[in-house]
């Protein structure tokens, strides 16, 4: 009998094991998103300096521990955030202070209420593990960012010279309650994120002398402390080192200019480095990456919605959303400051301890967001910023690309910082996403822009050539204005009789309806065009296709046109010309439908060819890391490729290890199973003799 019961628990066993194994495969991307203890890759960065700054933003620490939260060591030992984040290599901690981050009855905005106590609370307990500390003034009772910098409450009423004067004594007065407190301050921001809206409400020429009173009020308070500007969009290369320029022609007394770098905004890693180092070389500058950050998910941990979601959105970047990707992302980011030489500082990862205050659950969670500030933004900031309203106030927006798992755990991604200087695991695949082909067929020449003769094409305003957002290959043409503009290119190119499709790709943002773009072909000197999709955001490519028929052979022009709006932004790569009907085929076609033919009728289409148009409404437009309305002019000007492609298969990706687990659990099951039936049979065969 205890043979029969063996051989009974072998086949229970069994079938236990098949179902957790068959279970686990259907919701493995659950589990991927859990730090599962997969081996990670993370290269060695070259001659990285032994005092480079590996930070992190951890603004929203005393609202996340106040909501419940905790958080978990390597070794999954329940531990103090700061202390597992020192122990990990993180040296400097960020935090940004808002000045009055609560309304009349005393409610907090939320974002962690991020006040000048929040600061001193956070600051303290960093000074006492030996981390320096970055003060992130925003001089805003709420977010600052390119899409808005609105003055504190208290400043509404304020003039550009009265707000230079309350931006010094408010940075003095935090200075000195910082210091009385003991907290090591190393370096302090003047604004945050200061382009596109300025600094606290003011734009153009005055910005400055809100930059110089602050950066006075620091200087005055000591010496030894660095003065940071932080400014962001450094794909938009003409933009950031204008502000550089501007600075230095303004005399700002500064040590540090920082910018912030999100992959999947702000272009490719090499330019990145090249605008560091230009701005290092040209004005004597320490640069870094104040803000940087990457989903190990696309898994939403809260109910509250995330501004990266889709395999769309992290495409562009070329990271999979994987704790691998992840630390991908980060070393590649620190390898890019480090390569600007010795006037490297360092780079901040933005907010990695902001998670989930409970389940996935929005209803349950909104009460604890609102009690104690862990949401991006609270029912309290209603009436204060105009973005926030009654329907998307709420939770992290950004809890997905924390260094930690939903329940606390942190991630393997999180040995980076020290893994960076030893390298580990350099042995395993390439961990890039698969990208897209670079074999474009056209008949036009250079239609990638590739080649460095670049005479066939004809540029006129506000466009040229860059390497900044190309869809394909290394090049594209850009086109941007910081005022109103117009800009057109285009190549003549002579071609045989037959019908023919023109389709060039365009990616962009930031237009609004006095914004105009066409694709056009010229015969006889006439032109047809078709509208250009709406621009809806970086990498969100549309492909306006006009068709044109020849009867006789005949020389052409094409084109894109532009009329635009200040700041406006864009791209155009891979022009696709192709021949879709023979010049038999087009003569019928010529006389049965509205498309231009070398008799010299001009049509103007206000519409885009309908796939296209698909295309371009399929689209969604980026927000940025503080809310559904932080879609601020960071989600709306970003651009350009954060990586050049890899060579990388399908094939060649990281071993599964959990999927391999859970085959090997299933596949077990099977086996006990077998084994279990077996012994029964041998079992009866026995039992049947006696």
């Amino acid at each position: 009998m205890k043979l029969f019961s063996r051989y009974w628990v072998a086949i229970t066993a069994g079938l236990v094991a098949m179902i957790v194994g068959l279970c686990g495969v259907s919701s493995q991307q659950s589990i991927a998103a859990s730090n599962d203890q997969t081996a990670i890759r993370i290269d060695k960065v070259p001659n990285l300096s032994s005092g480079f700054i590996m930070g992190a933003d951890t603004s929203t620490l005393i609202s996340e521990e106040n909501s419940g939260v905790k958080y978990y060591d390597l070794d999954g030992q329940q531990t103090d955030l700061l202390t597992i984040l020192h122990h990990n290599g993180v040296n400097y901690i960020r935090v940004r202070v808002w000045n009055d981050p609560f309304n009349a009855k005393g409610q907090g905005y939320g974002a962690g209420n991020a006040d000048i106590d929040n600061a001193i609370t956070i600051g303290q307990r960093a000074t006492k593990l030996g981390m320096k500390v970055l003060v992130d003034f925003h001089y805003s009772d709420f977010w600052a960012d390119p899409g808005r910098q609105i003055p504190p409450k208290a400043w509404q009423k304020y003039n550009v010279d009265q707000k230079a004067q309350a931006i010094y004594d408010f940075t003095t007065d935090s200075l000195t309650k910082l210091r009385d407190s003991g907290v090591d301050v190393g370096m302090v921001q003047v604004g945050n994120e200061t382009t596109g809206s300025g600094i606290c409400g003011v734009t153009g020429p005055d910005e400055y002398k809100l930059f110089a009173k602050g950066a006075q009020a620091i200087r005055n308070f000591d010496k030894n402390i660095k003065i940071a500007l932080h400014f962001t969009n450094p794909e938009k290369k003409d933009t950031i080192l204008g502000y550089a320029q501007g600075l230095a022609e303004n005399k700002i007394d500064y040590d540090v200019f920082a910018t912030s770098y999100y992959p999947y905004y702000h272009g490719q890693l090499s330019n990145l480095t090249d605008v560091l180092k230009t701005v290092a070389d040209t004005y004597n500058k320490q640069v870094m990456v104040a803000e940087t950050s990457y989903p190990y998910t696309l898994d939403d941990t809260d109910g509250e919605p995330n501004v990266i979601k889709t395999t769309s959105d992290v495409q562009p970047a070329g990271y999979p959303a994987t704790p691998q990707g992840q630390a991908h992302e980060l070393r590649d980011v620190i390898n890019a400051v480090s390569a600007v030489g010795p006037k490297a500082l360092g780079v901040f990862y933005w907010e990695p301890a902001w998670i989930s205050v409970g389940g996935t659950d929005r209803t349950t969670n909104l009460s604890i967001w609102e009690k104690y500030g862990s949401g991006w933004a609270s029912s309290a900031v209603i009436g204060y910023d105009p973005t926030v309203t009654t329907t998307n106030y709420g939770g992290s927006q950004w809890d997905n690309q924390a260094l930690f798992d939903a329940k606390g755990h942190a991630l393997q991604s999180l040995r980076t910082f020290k893994a960076v200087y030893t390298g580990i695991n350099e042995q395993l695949p390439d961990p890039m996403l698969p990208q897209p082909s670079m074999t474009v067929k056209s008949l036009l020449k250079n239609p990638s822009f590739e080649d460095s003769d670049m005479s066939m094409y004809q540029l006129k305003g506000n466009i040229s050539l860059s390497q900044n957002n190309p869809k394909t290959g290394k090049n594209d043409l850009d086109f941007y204005g910081d005022d109103d503009y117009q800009a057109d290119a285009s190549q003549t190119i002579t071609l045989d009789p037959g019908t023919y499709t023109f389709s060039p790709n365009v990616q962009g943002g930031a237009t609004n309806a006095l914004s105009k773009l066409n694709v056009y072909v010229e015969i006889n000197g006439q032109r047809q065009a078709v509208l250009v999709p709406p621009l809806t955001g970086w990498k969100h490519w549309v492909e306006p296709k006009l068709t044109f028929t020849l009867a006789q052979k005949k020389a052409v022009k094409l084109g894109l046109a532009i009329q635009s709006n200040a700041k406006s932004w864009g791209s155009t790569d891979d022009w696709i010309l192709t021949r879709v009907a023979s010049d038999t085929e087009a003569s019928h076609e010529s006389a049965s439908n509205g498309n231009v033919s070398d008799s010299g009728k001009e049509i103007i289409s206000s519409k885009p060819d309908s796939n296209s148009l698909a295309e371009g409404s399929q689209s969604s437009v980026e927000g940025s890391k503080s809310g559904s309305t932080q879609m601020d002019t960071k989600a709306s000007i970003k651009s350009a490729e954060s990586k050049s492609p890899k060579k990388t298969n399908s094939d060649k990706s990281l071993p599964k290890t959990g999927e391999t687990i859970l085959l090997t659990t299933s596949l077990l099951g099977v086996l006990l199973v077998l084994l279990g039936l077996v012994g029964l049979v041998i079992h009866y065969k026995q039992k049947a003799k006696l």
